[in-house]
């Protein structure tokens, strides 16, 4: 059963095979040589690998515009879209092939980023009159992430091509255009612009999705699979042997049947199954056919298990991205997609695990493989011309290309070592740890088909560190891994790799300077010189060649990937000389340098790396409990130096992560590292190792052959009788090792004899990494039934009940000294002597209460010790001895942990021995043949019973591959002969003494954290991690910024090797933070890491503080400020101690920052929208604000309800804050509660990270405006209108004759009003043409939120969202879990340091913060992609909107079926701010018999505008008009408005020169300067008004506008549902208020179309009559595109000439909206609909000639469409029309047009057509002579005509057509059939056969009278 080619399942996009070179990337169209440039949307640089995992709301709109040049006849196309799993349709559009749809289709989706653009979309398009199987016009198909990598991730108005899917030879089949967003959290909701009126006229192919001016190719896509390796059984033991019960396998095969399947494109292929091997030789060949170029961006391989019970297993998948093998550059000629032929790694879940495995998603390809699954030999290429036939798809490769891969597969010897120097942070276990390595195949442990190689570490016991996490002890002594492999030879590829690498890591390293000194503020010269240094460099590195390639061995790919490296860096290396040249902003250097970073990422990969990964697994017995991949790139030799790996011959620390499926519910919560190590690796060719074996990092590689000593204890004596495993053996006990029957390999010898090596982690107590230690004993009492306590009967145990020493011998251990005496613990559940008593001691059940069925006491005494830094030494070394002294380690079990101390409960024990040897050849393996016969003789235990040899082989390295498919096995008794074991030795660096450091930590302060408590705020801590050491910080209570202010001090830090190596790779420090709770364990709170600055003596450069990132599940969570200093302590002077404050080192002086005294005013406005906390309401709340350890607080407020503004609403307080902006802490917002009783409770904080926005400088605001009036010519004259200066004005005049055109002169053209406004404004040129003729100006249509463009009008005050209770790590900081708000805003600026007066202070001339009355009015224009809520994919939207209590609801005037409806609304609302400061605008889903569904809503806050200078009360119109359609609307004039803004900022009153100048703000405004044409319209106002309204909008005043708003919904609070325009106006009671704006929509009109058709010409002749004539029964047909109700002609019966004559009328009455210029049509979607909905079409003719037939459907013949405001000029003659004549002819010629409307009456020759496919042209079928003429209401009544010939025939009269008299139907007229049909055409014939009838009757008769005749005569004359 094969589930991957009977279910199409989804595929993960993240890549599982390699993470760090095959993810996925920017998704780029191919192109080859014989392409053009492709047209595509824009790119926005982004990385696909980085797309989050996290499951989240995506909506996908797809937004279905109309289609153009479908194939076929007279068809009713319908569009299909397929979405993933999810499909929808449109409407059907009748009778045309260019149907205009116009219609959004919604797709929901909760998926990860990375998976959504995965999804398939399908856009499909189907003529609706045919059977479904044969509907299927055309499809086109492509991914989502094609259009999530766009920019916005959206499509606009892209065509998209049809074609066949099922014959992609067919060619094109018509075009739709479409417009595709994607919609995730925090996305802006971008509405297409609409289509204009002259897109007829635009070219298809300039914006097509595929390459301009190529059709669609065929293509092969080849993929040869050759053989695999390495793969992992699939099937268990157990499976095994049912199978061999089923008898479905008979002997002992491995236990897999590999088989591959190939993906790409929606199509699959898979190989044939090879059964019973590891190592499957397909040779097959698999070819896929798809259209070039293919949108698809990714080809699957997924190695599969055939299964004959179940579902077929997945071994594993890779992923082949195409834009990695292949290139789109429209620089060069690019190239098409090839591979190989290479090895692809597979990669997934750990080999050990087979079935029901929760890791078994990793096999899928979702999230990153933590194990090989074996490797693959493939081969791609594409071939372009031709798709594969049927039995072309899979076939064996020709034993010519298998000759041709053969060099491919030459490998060679690398060597890989890796030194283990460190292993700490490890949590505890419940095992001995130890780490194995592996690459590919080799090295793992568990594996039975390569070589046993040493690489695993020793099995050690962790130690406590004193603190928190646990270490491994090594000691001097550390392990080390060798491992020996073969792999192909792809040096050069890794090296050009790796030159590319270091070139972007010094560029990445030297661009975070420059950053950071940008964010520190630095001097601009300093950040100016270290980006131009960063640019040299650069330049340099890009002069160096790229490697050459090598003669042999190398693919295309190879070649075609170093063309395209060695032009993009040319290219890159041109422009950072021209940078280097011209740059003069550092900022936009910057972006340069990150897009050339980003440019060589992209050349940055090698797809053909066959090399695996290096794999480091952590192992606690023989479980896998955690890895780390590390590319083999990154640690690979090579004799150039920049052509290294990155992390090769390095020290460097590695963070082992828990194997774990992304999107777990788990998953971001396991915080806990399993283990952190510090390494050293190298690994290279074989030929370079020489260096690695002697010396690294200056110490000795020791190896060591071992085996285990085991012991049984039988009746409390050690014996070896009746043990589970041999006496000698491996630390498993699974293999037999007595010490004779090691044999040194070739090349090695024996350093010594065989010693006891003891495992030294079992050497460490309990008191391991204390300071303090408290022993305790327990004094124990036994009683007999009712007798007393005995005090001389004692016997001593410990807490676990086992015999202890008494107190008075117990001995304080070498290095430690008592502190106290001993004591009994009366900290416990004791009576008042300290006993507890049982009932029986091994039960236990301690009680403080004697009873007097008790028979057992006891009570626990301790003493403390304290360790002594001066005997350390001496206490190492006895516990060394103390260890060595015999060996042993025991335990209770083999299979359980062991410890140095014999224990009652222990049964066995065990020892390890060792025998060193060293390498007479430096090449030689060292791995050991155990020779099963030299051992040859047997153990016995005392009673004579024998302990058989375990003959289990682990390896054989002499069977061949013969034997080995052959299923190795005796024929006779079907198992293995017995042969050589083999085993690997120990390996270990041995170092000589260690170097003595010293860490300094200084941990200042943190910001941002989590909040873990339920209050909103953390109880936080840092723990500092180094080396084997851990300390922690102070715990500060309930605040989420701590500042500290410690350090922490590490001493006596041993690091092994050279201090020089260890100053170029310093060991990193990690901090993590927690959130302390004395109940249960702490909270994490996130991770830190840094590195310290190694100081080996005679440095003097002080640390300096900098901001660590936290991150805390891959998330940010915040940010530490600390340094770190490592000093070298081997008798250099150390710096002084930090001072100490409270017995806690401080941060010295020299490395806090510099401190100043700041001022902070604080403007304390008010709390707003708090919600109930506790379940009681917020009343009377309070404000703390904290800053630098300083508080302020405010007074409460009396009753929030009433007003919830504070009393006073300016405060200060002075603080000590850093010079550096960059050392400021945060400032903390705390909101309190005051409730009865004095009860308190905090409600919500809010922490402001950067007081940056705030600070402002009083020096340069002190200048005053007197002086810069005098500098600009002004004094202290107040406003007057002398006639100096009123001669300056200009003066009134008649406003300009608007240019006459013939649109304007139509009779059903509109003149100006709002609307017109908003169309032009709207940059409708079509719809505001008239009013932009007439010299009006344009308002302001926002795209956006007002509040987006002044700044959230929160120039007086902000709103800062308070937010409350504990913050998981999947949650974000969403203002709708806000608790309320805190009004205000903060200004900072530092005082004098001389103690001088203080500057003036800043927040004064605040306005009064009482109540207002306010009336609000708010004007609804239109709605825009409403969320559909209804089944039918529409909605019936209403309008609602909620001010406070005030509610309006427009409910009977809902709007049916309609997503983007026109409401043209105004409301009133009354309100006080700022009770009812909140105003929401919802937009609700009518239903009849449910309840109302809520589409989306907006808020708006009218307190803040109406509080704000910017004056978001009403706009400001561009001119001041007093009469008018567009007069004046404010309730103040702009004179008074200009007077009130310079108070309000503290200002001078402005100062008038006439008026016609104006003084305001420091800059003289000329009225002359504004109105520049000279001429003033009558409706303006007095020149010093219009002067002000210059002047105001000038300062940034809110102009007239509308703001467009995005909807959301609270059910999907990230997601937009759609956008409203509106705009608000805020009039307080106390003014006089002006009338409102009417912005009705405009109603249509009520026309009335006539069309007359005349006669047709030159109509193709579809029918043969019987008698052999061409000929058709000619009838025209005619409607309105949208109306539907057709009307037809007459039939002219037999045409022969293709003439037609009708004289006939069509009456269309319709209903038009001038401004619009589209036609508006009510009517019910179906029969059942309750309502009419309104669509709006364009005014489009249709015609269509149509030959009649009786017994068949009548054939079509052509047709024609005209747009009546926009259609061709009618000709005069038939001769003169051409198919040239349409706008949209092929051959791109200007036509002239003209519209209807404007001309009310045309007649002519129009060109009738039938419509050919894309790759088809157009065919003329006749010509139309017709009349159309528009007339409106009141003229159609006094103008009367009928339709046809109907009466009232007048307006023209309409004579009978003139036909010929063979225009008849045949059967209603036999004469004239006979007369006309036949007698005209075989009238010859007739009169001949006529004749010849004659003439025969007459011989006939002439022989029939003939013989009497003669006869008589004959008798006659006889």
């Amino acid at each position: 059963m094969d589930p991957e080619l009977d279910d199409e399942e989804e595929v993960c996009v993240e890549v599982s095979g390699q993470p760090h070179s095959t993810q996925s990337e920017p998704a780029e169209k191919m192109k080859n040589s014989q392409y053009d440039d492709v047209i595509a949307a824009p790119r926005s640089t982004m990385d696909r690998s980085k797309l989050s995992t996290k499951k989240q709301d995506f909506q996908v709109r797809v937004n279905v515009h109309e289609g153009r040049k479908l194939l076929g006849g007279n068809i009713h196309p319908v569009c299909n879209v397929h979405v993933g799993k999810q499909s929808k349709h449109s409407r059907v559009q009748k009778s045309t092939n260019k149907p205009l749809w116009d219609e959004v289709l919604f797709f929901d989706f909760n998926c990860s980023a990375l998976d959504l653009c995965d999804e398939p979309v399908t856009i499909e398009v189907l003529n609706s009159r045919k059977i479904r199987s044969d509907s299927l016009i055309g499809a086109f198909k492509f991914d989502l992430g094609l259009v999530y990598e766009s920019t916005d991730h959206q499509f606009v108005h892209k065509w998209v091509l049809l074609t066949d899917p099922e014959d992609k030879d067919s060619g094109a089949k018509g075009y739709v255009k479409i417009s595709i967003s994607i919609l995730g959290p925090g996305d802006k909701l971008k509405i297409p612009p609409k289509s204009s009126s002259t897109d007829d006229l635009v070219d298809i192919e300039s914006n097509l999705l595929r390459p301009a001016g190529v059709q669609l190719q065929p293509a092969t896509y080849t993929v040869k699979i050759y053989k695999a390796e390495d793969v992992p059984k699939m099937d268990t033991d157990y499976l095994e042997g049912m199978k061999r019960v089923l008898r479905l396998q008979h002997g002992d095969h491995d236990l897999v049947d590999p088989y591959m399947i190939v993906s790409f494109a929606g199509k699959k292929l898979k190989t044939k199954v090879m059964y019973k091997t590891y190592t499957p030789e397909w040779d097959q060949e698999l070819n896929i056919g798809v259209q070039m170029p293919s949108m698809c961006e990714q080809l699957m391989l997924r190695l599969m298990d055939k299964d004959h019970f179940n579902r077929d297993d997945i071994i594993a998948t890779h992923f082949l991205q195409l834009t990695r093998l292949s290139s789109a550059d429209p620089d060069d000629e690019g190239f098409l997609p090839t591979f190989g032929p290479a090895y692809v790694n597979f990669y997934g879940s750990p080999r050990e695990s087979i079935v029901d495995d929760e890791l078994e998603p990793l096999n899928r390809g979702c999230g990153e493989g933590c194990s090989f699954r074996g490797r693959a030999l493939v081969e791609l290429t594409v071939n372009i011309g031709q798709e594969p036939g049927k039995d072309e798809l899979i076939r064996d490769i020709d034993s010519e290309d298998l000759l041709r891969v053969q060099p491919f597969q030459r490998r060679r010897r690398y060597r890989l070592f890796v030194g283990f120097l460190e292993g700490t942070m490890i949590h505890p276990v419940d095992a001995p740890v130890e780490f194995e390595i592996s690459i590919g195949e080799y090295g793992n442990k568990f594996a039975s088909t390569t070589l046993p190689a040493p690489s695993t570490t020793q099995p050690t016991n962790p130690v406590y560190d004193g603190s928190h996490y646990y270490y491994l002890p090594w000691g001097q002594t550390k392990p080390c891994v060798m491992l020996n492999s073969q792999w192909e030879d792809v040096m050069f590829r890794i090296e050009s790799l790796n030159l590319i690498c270091r070139t972007i890591d010094r560029l990445e390293g030297h661009l975070k300077d420059v950053k950071y000194l940008m964010r520190a503020k630095a001097p601009l010269a300093e950040s100016a010189g270290k980006l131009i240094k960063l640019l040299d460099e650069l330049i340099i590195d890009l002069n160096q060649p790229l490697l050459e390639l090598p003669q042999k061995n190398i693919t295309e790919l190879d070649k075609k990937l170093y063309a395209l490296r060695d032009d993009e860096m040319k290219r890159i290396l041109i422009e950072a000389v021209n940078l280097r040249e011209n740059a003069r902003d550092i900022d936009v250097a910057i972006n340069e340098i990150d897009s050339y970073i980003y440019r060589l990422q992209q050349i940055a990969t090698e797809p053909q790396n066959s090399i695996p990964d290096v794999i480091i697994w952590m192992l606690c017995g023989n479980r896998r409990v955690a890895y780390h991949r590390i590319p083999s790139h990154q640690v690979m030799f090579s004799p150039k130096t920049d052509c290294c790996g990155k992390l090769c011959g390095h020290v460097f620390s590695v963070f082992l992560k828990r194997p774990s499926v992304p999107d777990k519910s788990n998953a971001k919560r396991q915080w806990k590292l399993p283990a952190k190590l510090q390494v050293f690796v190298w690994m290279g060719l074989e030929d370079h190792a020489k260096g690695i074996q002697h010396k690294p990092l200056d110490g000795e590689i020791s190896v060591f052959a071992e085996t285990y000593e085991n012991m049984i204890s039988l009746l409390s004596k050690w014996t070896i009788r009746a043990m589970p495993r041999p006496k000698w053996s491996d630390i498993t006990g699974q293999l037999k090792l007595p010490k004779e029957s090691f044999t040194t390999p070739p090349g090695w010898r024996w350093d010594g004899e065989w010693f006891i090596n003891p495992n030294l982690s079992l050497s460490y107590d309990l008191d391991s990494g204390l300071s303090t230690f408290q022993d305790d004993v327990f004094e124990n009492q036994l009683r007999v039934p009712g007798s007393d306590w005995p005090t001389s009967k004692l016997f001593w145990t410990d807490v676990t009940g086992e015999e202890a020493q008494s107190k008075e011998e117990i001995m304080c251990p070498t290095g430690w000294e008592w502190t106290d005496i001993w004591t009994v613990d009366l900290n416990r559940a004791v009576d008042e002597e300290g006993y507890e008593y049982c009932l029986d001691q091994s039960v236990g059940g301690f009680v403080p209460v004697e009873k007097t069925y008790h028979l057992c006491r006891r009570r626990r005494w301790v003493r403390t010790r304290k360790r002594n830094p001066d005997l350390r030494q001496q206490a190492a070394h006895q516990r060394m001895v103390r260890a060595a002294e015999e060996g042993w380690e025991y335990s209770r079990l083999f299979t359980t942990k062991f410890h140095l101390k014999q224990r009652t409960m222990d049964m066995v024990r065990r020892r390890r021995w060792h025998r060193k040897m060293v390498a007479d050849n430096p090449d030689a393996d060292a791995i050991f043949i155990i020779d099963p016969t030299s051992d040859t003789h047997e153990e016995e235990d005392v009673k004579g019973s024998k302990i058989s040899k375990a003959k289990t082989l682990l390896f054989d390295p002499y069977e061949s591959k013969e034997d080995k498919e052959s299923g190795r096995k005796d024929s006779a008794v079907g198992e293995k002969p017995f042969l050589p074991k083999v085993q690997a030795p120990r390996m270990f660096i041995t170092f000589k003494e260690p170097h003595t450091y010293q860490l300094r930590a200084y941990i200042y302060q943190a910001r941002d954290l989590f909040s873990a408590d339920p209050s909103g705020l953390s109880d936080p801590y840092a723990r500092v991690v180094f080396s084997r050491q851990s300390q922690r910080t102070k715990v500060l209570n309930e605040t989420l910024c701590p500042t500290w202010d410690q350090t922490l001090v590490f001493e006596e830090v041993e690091f092994f090797g050279n201090p020089t190596m260890l100053a170029e790779s310093p060991p990193i420090v990690v901090v993590e933070l927690f959130d302390y709770d004395t109940v249960g364990g702490s909270d994490f709170l996130g991770r830190a890491i840094a590195t310290p600055i190694v100081k080996l003596g005679g440095e003097h450069q002080m640390a300096k503080l900098n901001w660590h990132p936290i991150t805390r599940g891959g998330e940010p969570a915040g940010e530490l400020l600390g340094a770190f200093e490592l000093y070298l302590n081997e008798g250099a002077e150390l710096p002084f101690m930090p001072p100490t404050r409270q017995d806690v080192y401080q941060v010295p002086s020299g490395i806090r920052p510099v401190m100043q005294l700041t001022r902070i005013e604080v403007l304390t406005w008010g709390v707003r929208h708090m919600k109930k906390f506790q379940l009681a309401a917020v009343n009377s709340p309070s404000i703390e604000i904290e800053c630098g350890g300083v508080v302020l607080s405010t007074i409460k407020i009396k009753n929030a309800k009433k007003n919830p503004n504070f009393d006073t609403s300016s405060m200060l307080f002075d603080v000590f804050l850093p010079v550096e902006e960059l050392y400021t802490p945060p400032l903390n917002i705390r909101l309190l509660d005051h409730r009865s009783f004095g009860v308190k409770p905090l409600v919500g904080t809010h922490m402001i990270k950067s007081l940056q926005e705030y600070r402002r400088d009083p020096v340069a605001m002190v200048q005053t405006i007197r002086e810069k009036m005098l500098e600009s010519g002004f004094g202290e004259a107040e406003y007057s209108l002398d006639m100096e200066f009123a001669d300056q004005a200009v003066d009134p005049a008649p406003p300009p004759a608007p240019t006459s055109s013939s649109s304007e002169e139509g009779e059903f053209k509109e003149d100006v009003d709002w609307w017109s406004k908003y169309y032009s404004s709207s940059g409708n040129e079509q719809l505001g043409r008239v009013y932009r003729e007439k010299g009006y100006e344009n308002m302001v249509v926002f795209e956006e939120e007002l509040e987006n463009y002044f700044d959230n009008f929160t120039d007086l005050a902000q709103s800062f969202p308070l937010f409350h209770g504990k913050r998981h790590e999947d949650e974000d900081l969403d203002e709708d879990k806000a608790v309320g708000y805190f009004k205000g805003t903060f200004r900072v600026y530092p005082l004098p340091a001389d103690g001088s007066d203080p500057p003036p202070r800043m927040l004064k001339n605040v306005p009064c913060n009482q109540l207002v009355e306010v009336l609000v009015r708010v004007y609804i224009v239109k709605a825009f992609e409403l969320q559909p809520q209804d089944p039918n994919g529409l909605s019936d939207p209403y309008l609602a909107l909620k001010l406070g209590r005030f509610k309006v609801k427009d409910r009977e005037n809902y709007v049916p079926k309609n997503l983007s409806p026109t409401f043209g609304k105004m409301f009133e609302l009354d309100g006080t701010l700022p009770l009812e400061s909140e105003l929401r605008v919802q937009i609700f889903d009518y239903d009849l018999l449910s309840g109302d569904d809520l589409i989306g809503e907006t808020k708006i806050d009218l307190e803040n505008r109406f509080l704000s200078a910017r004056r978001g009360v009403c706009g400001l119109p561009k001119r001041y008009y007093i009469a008018g359609p567009y007069k004046w609307r404010d309730a103040e004039l702009p004179r008074q408005i200009l007077e009130k803004w310079c108070a309000t900022q503290a200002l001078p009153a402005p100062v008038w020169r006439g008026n016609s100048q104006v003084y305001v703000n420091g800059k003289t405004c000329c009225l002359r300067d504004y109105e520049t044409r000279g001429q003033v319209h009558k409706d303006w106002g007095p020149p010093e008004e219009r002067l002000a309204l210059y002047t105001l909008l000038d300062l940034g005043l809110v102009p007239e506008h509308i703001e467009t708003r995005t909807l959301y919904n609270p059910l999907r609070p990230e997601i937009p549902q759609g956008k409203i325009q509106i705009f608000v106006d805020i009039f307080p009671k106390s003014a006089t208020i002006p009338p409102p704006i009417n912005i009705t929509p405009r109603a249509p009109q009520d026309l009335e179309l006539r069309v007359i058709v005349y006669n047709v010409q030159d109509v193709i002749l579809s029918d043969t009559s019987f008698t052999g004539e061409k000929m058709s029964d000619i009838y025209v047909k005619g409607w309105l595109k949208g109306q539907d109700k057709k009307q037809k002609t007459d039939v002219h019966y037999r045409s022969l000439n293709g003439e037609g004559n009708f004289n006939w009328r069509y009456i269309f009455p319709f209903k038009y909206l001038p401004a619009e210029e589209v036609m508006v049509i009510k009517k019910k979607e179906h029969f059942f609909s309750l309502d009419k909905h309104e669509e709006k079409y364009p005014v489009t003719f249709v015609a269509q000639i149509w030959d009649n037939d009786i017994f068949t459907p009548d054939d079509f013949l052509g047709l024609l469409e005209l747009n009546l405001n926009f259609m061709p000029k009618a000709n005069k003659f038939p001769k003169s029309v051409t198919l040239d004549d349409l706008p949209d002819n092929e051959k791109g010629k200007p036509v002239p047009m003209v519209s209807l409307f404007d001309q009310k009456n045309v007649k002519g020759w129009w060109p009738m057509y039938e419509e050919g496919g894309p790759d088809t042209p157009r065919e003329l079928t006749g010509k139309v002579e017709m009349e159309l003429e528009i007339l409106s209401k009141e003229d159609s009544e006094a103008k009367p005509a009928g339709k046809g010939q109907e009466e009232p025939n007048e307006n023209p009269h309409l004579d009978p057509p003139n036909r010929p008299a063979t225009s008849f139907l045949w059967f209603t007229s036999p004469w004239k059939s006979l007369r006309y049909i036949i007698w005209n055409n075989y009238k010859w014939y007739i009169i001949g056969g006529l004749i010849l009838l004659l003439i025969l009757a007459m011989v006939g008769l002439f022989i029939y009278s003939a013989p009497g005749a003669l006869s008589e005569k004959i008798i006659a004359k006889l």
